[in-house]
């Protein structure tokens, strides 16, 4: 049953069919409650009879809970917020459960990824493989609608038909192609297709006009052009050049940071006092991707111009990747007037990649675009204001990412009903690329204890290397994953051991996705995104995707609750500014993950060689709070 208010339930009825249960609750919740009636049996109890179900308890419920835990969202929940904000389906979740049912079904594995997944399967405990029956059942029970929104619909549905790791290879290509194109244009489909933008231009009433072609952005840095105008104080640290010198306070060495003032090393935004504020230039590295965000990229054919700073002298007009913002409207009507919008509520992109063979050094940066524009007096082509890259060379520096611990400043909803046990599980793979190949490096695992009787205030230890390397990278992407797993120790276990099973299928699958990219599914996705250089979005999407996947394969089966959600990547130039004493630290940092969990990072200190934050995750479905304090250190 499900209550929305104070529910009295008493069922005294004690024979076969009510599996000798005896049920006497009064629950008091703000949302769904799920209530099942055949609980683990107490140790002067005989287990139930055979006739209890076999199948899902109840939607999405494959382990039962015991009496006095804490109410578990219903799977109509899950799938509900699922569905709201998940915009490209898992190829991962659905190899996973197409895999599972062939087996269930007693085919013979019909190749290599399938010889590793049925020994996997084969592996699992009778109560295990019990579950994973269940969990079939329960996903083949999902309307086919949702299914196919959630789970990749291009991969086999029919359990007589195999799945070699090429077919996954490609799928999941696909998978992460339009996760960049989401994360990047704001479009799955960006990658594979270029698009101007509206023209948004106007002819000017004077000899002296303001540039038209407007870059309101660069790699999400805000420049001097974004409109409406900001002042210097309205820019984040993150968005200025900033100075900083190591210091020593009460015995520890911090970093002393200042903005800079003079001799900028590109733009700047000048103060009431007509005082200079430096605008930051952010750092890159040959072949990697630079992002603008701006106004009237009306044209597939444009380039982007690279002139070195003194004393420099190099000069190169390299292609670029358009896609126009075709969904802001191009008028508006202000005072009862017409007006053309090309403020920075415009969202074109385009995308360029830094060559292999320039110097590093500071760099102009200056799109030239044909004037396809209808208006001759602006010029052919048309050029934007000058922005500024500094490209840098390769870190050759070695990274270290450690947790310290696990803090509940509010544990789940609601306290009465006991304390929290939660889980933690960390998985990173180091990435490293080529302009034509992707290469993860094996997966670097982090399984927690569990942590029981977690209550509001409680911090845990929870010291662990969770990412090291000894070979030079590209970047690493890294997830975080946290469970709440209230229930009887024995169903906690059957829990802990059939998700621990689909990490170890991630584990084959992913390796299998390496060997399909080998024989050429994997690399020819890839591809198109390296064409474009967008190493850093790939290494995000690769995380996101293996995060989705695990919360789907927990929505299809299990009564344990996401309280920590986190898809990291870092670039090896992200880590060295991370552990820098040249940097100050990031700015916090907010955004959504899957399943309603927002991520809150604060920054707790920077020193020489180490940089230490504080994630928290807030899980409005389960009105909790939890933190994790990370380390990040150069090591060599």
């Amino acid at each position: 049953m499900t209550a929305t208010s104070t529910t009295n339930l008493t069922a005294t009825k004690r024979d076969k069919k009510s599996c000798g249960c005896r049920v006497d609750i009064r629950i008091q919740s703000k949302g769904d409650v799920n209530i099942y009636n055949c609980t683990a049996p107490q140790p002067s109890e005989p287990r139930p009879p055979a006739d209890c179900p076999s199948g899902p308890i109840a939607p999405g419920q494959c382990v039962p809970l015991s009496i006095g835990s804490k109410p578990k969202q219903s799977q109509r929940h899950k799938l509900d917020r699922l569905l709201a904000t998940t915009k490209v389906p898992s190829a991962l979740a659905a190899s996973f459960f197409h895999q599972s049912r062939r087996f269930l079904a007693g085919h013979a594995p019909a190749n290599p990824f399938e010889q590793s997944t049925f020994a996997m399967f084969n592996s699992l405990s009778p109560e295990v493989k019990g579950i994973l029956s269940c969990a079939a059942s329960s996903f083949e029970a999902m309307p086919a609608s949702e299914r196919d929104r959630l789970f990749d619909p291009t991969l086999p549905s029919d359990p007589n038909t195999p799945l070699d790791a090429g077919t996954l290879a490609t799928a999941f290509a696909r998978e992460i192609t339009q996760r960049v194109g989401s994360d990047v244009f704001g479009n799955p489909n960006a990658v594979e297709q270029e698009r101007p933008g509206l023209n948004r231009f106007f002819k000017p009433d004077s000899e002296i006009f303001p540039a038209q072609l407007r870059v309101c952005t660069l790699n999400g840095l805000r420049t001097a052009e974004f409109k409406p105008p900001l002042n210097p104080g309205d820019y984040l640290p993150s968005e200025l050049q900033q100075r900083c010198v190591p210091i020593i306070v009460n015995g520890q060495p911090q970093l002393d940071c200042e903005t800079q003032t003079e001799n900028c090393p590109g733009n700047f935004t000048v103060t009431d006092a007509f005082t200079r504020v430096c605008l930051r230039v952010p750092e890159v590295r040959n072949g990697d991707a630079v992002v603008l965000q701006g106004v009237n990229f009306i044209s597939v054919d444009a380039k982007v111009r690279l002139t070195a700073r003194p004393p420099g002298t190099v000069t190169r007009d390299v292609d670029a990747h358009v896609f126009g913002d075709l969904d802001t409207p191009l008028n508006e009507v202000v005072n009862g007037q017409t007006v053309i919008i090309n403020d920075c509520r415009v969202h074109d992109r385009l995308t360029f990649v830094i060559p292999d063979d320039l110097p590093p050094g500071v760099y102009a940066v200056q799109i030239v675009m044909p004037n396809v524009s209808g208006i001759p007096i602006l010029g052919d082509p048309i050029l934007s204001n000058e922005q500024f890259v500094e490209i840098v060379p390769p870190p050759t520096a070695r990274f270290q990412i450690a947790s310290e611990r696990l803090i509940a400043r509010k544990e789940t909803s609601p306290a009465s009903f006991g304390s929290d046990e939660v889980r933690v599980r960390v998985r990173a793979y180091p990435i490293t690329a080529t302009a034509t190949e992707l290469v993860m490096g094996d997966e670097i695992a982090f399984d927690s204890p569990e942590f029981g009787d977690m209550d509001s205030g409680d911090a845990r230890d929870m010291a662990a290397v969770l990412f090291s390397h000894a070979a030079p990278i590209d970047g690493v992407a890294m997830t975080i994953m946290g469970f709440e797993i209230d229930s009887e120790k024995a169903y906690r276990d059957q829990i802990n051991s059939f998700t621990d099973a689909f990490l170890h299928y991630l584990k084959i699958a992913l390796a299998a996705i390496v060997a399909g990219g080998a024989a050429g599914a994997f690399a020819i996705g890839i591809k198109d995104l390296l064409k474009l250089a967008l190493k850093h979005p790939i290494i995000l999407a690769i995380a996101a995707a293996v995060v989705l996947a695990i919360i789907l394969f927990l929505a299809a089966w299990a009564p344990a609750d996401p309280i920590i959600a986190d898809s990291l990547g870092f670039t090896a130039v992200d880590l060295a500014r991370l552990t820098s004493a040249d940097f100050p630290p990031p700015d916090e940092a907010h955004y959504p993950t899957q399943h309603d969990i927002t991520v809150n990072v604060f920054p707790i200190e920077k020193a020489p060689t180490q940089y230490k934050e504080r994630r928290e995750y807030v899980s409005e479905p389960e009105d909790s709070r939890y933190e994790v304090i990370l380390r990040y250190n150069r090591v060599a």
